[in-house]
């Protein structure tokens, strides 16, 4: 996966903790539609994933997701 890219949330691996912030308004959730903003390789794979309120555009959460916890919905145009 690339960066700008749209995934959705199809499971979390353990509990995540939850600070509430800006950033933070919820805890990510599956089923849940994000857009990737970094993609990470150390020390592992991993990618930066930004969850946004389609009608208001105000994130509601930016976690570094793992790459079995997202699936592509649909890829950046390059």
């Amino acid at each position: 996966m690339k960066q700008y890219e749209v995934v959705r949330v199809v499971s979390l691996r353990g509990n995540r903790p939850f600070y509430p912030s800006v950033t933070n308004l919820q805890v990510p959730a599956v089923g849940d539609i994000g857009t990737i903003l970094e993609v990470y390789t150390q020390p592992e794979a991993a990618y930066e994933v930004e969850c946004s309120d389609p009608a208001t555009g105000i994130t509601k959460w930016l976690e570094a997701m793992y790459p079995d916890e997202i699936e592509l919905l649909q890829s950046a145009a390059h």
